[in-house]
């Protein structure tokens, strides 16, 4: 009985060895090449092109409740292409590879690197919404969501041919590839070739379109659609690090143009050396802002530590934010009733903090209401040599306001939902407005928090000293809205005010100016005072704010 149970066995234990070299099936070739020490970086050693790449530079977009992709299996690790003359192999490493299905690879090849547009296309295939500066001959694509069995080649065609070899260990995450060079008939044996790894998600066979598919952006936290600048389809690149910095765009706007490329020189159809390990872009993209535009946040861009002061209107330094707070229903309260606007509790500001890291400005603007992300126009008009009160751009501030200030200002920062529902901006010694940085926003708290690079605010001192004032102007479709002009009501008079009365403000609040009513009216064409006075001086230490006193 022992003696059939062992014979029994036998079969079962070929059939588990089997089973097991399934899932991890022989390498194509014997890699031997040394990689690059530290990623981004490409070397050529043994006759492999070696291409390192950064570990967590992926795109993260996913849909959570299809637990897909799975984005650490999109995140290329190392990527090795070889020609023996007969073949040519590609080996690509994850980070993980949970599925096999997840990535999409293209081994994008151009044979005549010397001549961009010597070529079949720059757009890549399979409706990828993204495009190289240079055309490509052929493209090897791994996907086994289209092949299970066999990778596949686009040779100056939309339509791919399936041939030569597959093999998949997902025990250490590693896909291998083989075409026969038959199938690239003017792969250059004796010459060069230009190429780029890019990894998409796999749809079915196709890309996974992040924006179509409403994915989460979890480094954001938000859901992206195919109207977001940056709703891209790339999730990796083989050689460029972060690949979710640069990257990024749908079909009709952004960017979305794949930068770098490597270029190794052939003899007998064996790779002998890399000539060119670099970055290209086109004229178009040159002139294209690099940066990714990002809907508001629903929530907030830091955590604010400080306590605020304990009466207003009243100001401190906490936890390094200059913290100013404002009476509650000091603002103006001009509107139009038979319009319902503008609504001047979304216009009455109870604290501002800003928060300076010395890469980065916050802003944050509690409102007693914020009804309307659409309300207010939020202005900091902001010197950095408050010593010399004369130095700076203009004491009138911007977008037709009527209001001026006793100093000049050298940026003013500015956040209206009218003009950009996407970006705060700055007039930065210009009348014309640079859209930058990142909002978020609270409407259930009444807040409104804005992130501005330092980069756009040339001279703002890590060591020294800033006059700033924060003003709220009702918004007007992306400008002032003019009581004046608007032929509003003065509920405290019951009064129709016009543009030649002398209370015409346009200013509706400022921080820490309390009761703002009682000191800022007149009008554009009146003798009155339009003169906002209050403002704060913030000291600055190492890029950090350590105290703040009023003017």
């Amino acid at each position: 009985m022992r003696g059939r149970q062992a014979l029994l066995a036998l079969p079962v234990l070929i059939a588990i060895a089997l089973s097991a070299s399934v899932l991890a099936e022989p390498s194509l070739r014997q890699w031997v090449g040394t990689p690059p020490s530290i990623p981004p970086a490409a070397v050529l050693s043994q006759g492999e092109l070696i291409i390192a790449d950064p570990a967590g530079d992926q795109y993260r977009y996913w849909r959570p409740d299809w637990n897909w992709p799975i984005t650490t299996d999109l995140d290329l690790l190392e990527a090795r292409v070889y020609s023996d003359g007969q073949n040519l192999y590609v080996r690509y490493k994850f980070q993980t590879l949970k599925s096999k299905y997840s990535p999409y690879v293209m081994l994008v090849m151009d044979f005549t690197p010397d001549f961009d547009f010597d070529g079949f296309s720059e757009w890549l295939p399979d409706w990828s919404d993204t495009k190289l500066p240079w055309k490509w001959d052929a493209i090897v694509g791994v996907n086994l969501g289209k092949n299970e069995k066999q990778p596949f080649v686009f040779y100056r065609s939309w339509t791919p041919k399936f041939v030569g070899t597959l093999a998949v260990d997902q025990d250490n995450a590693v896909i291998e590839a083989a075409v026969p060079l038959a199938e690239l008939p003017d792969f250059p044996r004796s010459g060069r070739v230009k190429m780029v790894i890019v990894v998409f998600a796999n749809d079915y066979g196709g890309i996974w379109d992040p924006g179509k598919k409403e994915a989460y952006d979890p480094m954001v936290g938000i859901y992206v659609n195919e109207e977001t600048f940056y709703a891209c389809n790339v999730y990796d690149i083989a050689g460029q690090a972060p690949t979710w910095t640069e990257v990024y765009g749908g079909w009709s706007t952004g960017v979305q143009e794949v930068p770098v490329y490597y270029t190794v020189s052939t003899s007998n159809g064996v790779f002998t050396s890399l000539v060119d390990y670099g970055r290209k872009v086109s004229f178009a993209r040159s002139l294209a802002r690099r940066t990714i535009i990002y809907p508001p946040l629903p929530g907030q861009l830091r955590n604010w530590a400080g306590n605020p002061p304990p009466s207003a209107p009243g100001y401190a330094v906490v936890a390094g934010e200059a913290i100013i707070a404002d009476p509650a229903g000091d603002q103006y309260r001009y509107w139009r009733p038979d319009w319902n606007r503008p609504i001047t509790t979304d216009l009455d500001v109870l604290e501002v903090r800003l928060y300076s890291d010395g890469q980065y400005l916050y802003v944050r603007v509690k409102f007693s209401t914020l009804q309307s992300e659409y309300s207010p126009y939020v202005m900091i008009p902001i010197d950095f040599t408050p010593d010399d009160p004369g130095d700076g751009f203009d004491k009138w501030l911007p977008d037709l306001s009527d209001t001026n200030l006793p100093w000049k200002w050298d940026a003013v920062i500015g956040i209206n939902f009218g003009k950009s529902g996407q970006q705060p901006f700055v007039f930065y010694r210009s009348w014309d407005p640079t859209f930058t940085g990142q909002l978020a926003i609270d409407k259930s708290q009444g807040v409104i928090e804005a992130k501005i690079p330092l980069s756009s605010l040339s001279g703002f001192p890590a060591n020294g000293r800033i006059k700033y004032t924060v003003i709220i102007f009702a918004n007007d479709f992306g400008g002032i809205w003019d009581p004046g002009n608007k032929g509003a009501v003065d509920p405290s008079t019951g009064n129709t005010i016009s543009e030649n009365q002398d209370y015409a403000s346009d200013v509706y609040d400022i921080a820490g100016q309390a009761p703002t009513w009682t000191e800022v009216y007149g009008g554009w064409s009146t003798e009155h005072d339009v003169t906002v006075n209050t403002a704060f001086i913030a000291q600055l230490s190492n890029g950090y704010f350590t105290d703040i006193i009023p003017v």
